[in-house]
Formats: C-alpha cells, sequence, structure tokens
C-alpha cells in the first residue's frame, strides 16, 4: 500500500519491527534487543508527538489515539522483559499486532484526515 510521504517514514520502520516481531514468535533470543528497543522507544515518541493533535478532533479518533498510548506502553513493558529473555514469543505477538492495527486502521485514518505535523 502506498502511503502519504508523511507517513511513509514511520510505514519503513515498521518492516523492521515485523521482522523483529517474528524472531521474537519464534523464540528466538536477539542478541541486539536493547537497541532495537531503544528505537523503537523513540519511534513510538515521534508517533505520539505527530499524532497527537491530529486526532483530538473527534471522540473515535482520540479513542485511536489513546490505544495507540496504551499500545506503546504495553510493548515497552514486554520488550523490557524479553530483553531478560522472558516471554519472547508475547512480546513479538504484541508488537506484530500493535503494526497490523497502525498499518490498517490508524495510518489510515490520519491519512483520511489529511493534516499531519511534520518532523
Amino acid at each position: 500500500m502506498k502511503r502519504s510521504d508523511e507517513l511513509i517514514d514511520l510505514s519503513r520502520e515498521h518492516h523492521s519491527a515485523l521482522r523483529l516481531a517474528r524472531q521474537l514468535e519464534r523464540g528466538e533470543r536477539v542478541p541486539d534487543l536493547d537497541r532495537q528497543l531503544d528505537t523503537l522507544l523513540t519511534h513510538f515518541a515521534e508517533e505520539e508527538r505527530r499524532f497527537a493533535d491530529v486526532l483530538d478532533t473527534t471522540p473515535g479518533d482520540r479513542a485511536l489515539y489513546t490505544r495507540l498510548k496504551r499500545e506503546h506502553a504495553d510493548l515497552e513493558q514486554a520488550l523490557r522483559q524479553a530483553v531478560r529473555g522472558l516471554g519472547l514469543a508475547r512480546a513479538g505477538e504484541l508488537l506484530a499486532a500493535h503494526v497490523r492495527f497502525e498499518e490498517r486502521e490508524l495510518f489510515e485514518r490520519i491519512e483520511a484526515l489529511g493534516a499531519l505535523v511534520e518532523i
């Protein structure tokens, strides 16, 4: 699916996140998971910053933003456990589901609104 120019950078980062999710779902330990977690936390913060005002238009959109932040917090916790070698498959499942949510629901809505905050 072709993404708007404002979302293409975030969408491309999702490819790496999905590769990581697959590894974790298989129960594979990822040697540089702590570094990848830092990258994901930066990605999460960027999404939250860029989408905060855009998704403050209607209750339904605010609910999407609330879900985004909740899933980011849940993912951070799950991935911090995975860094310690715990709950790898669960962390992978959460990450894959979150990327699907963003690509299929959140980004679609943001593109439909047509108003994004640039970096």
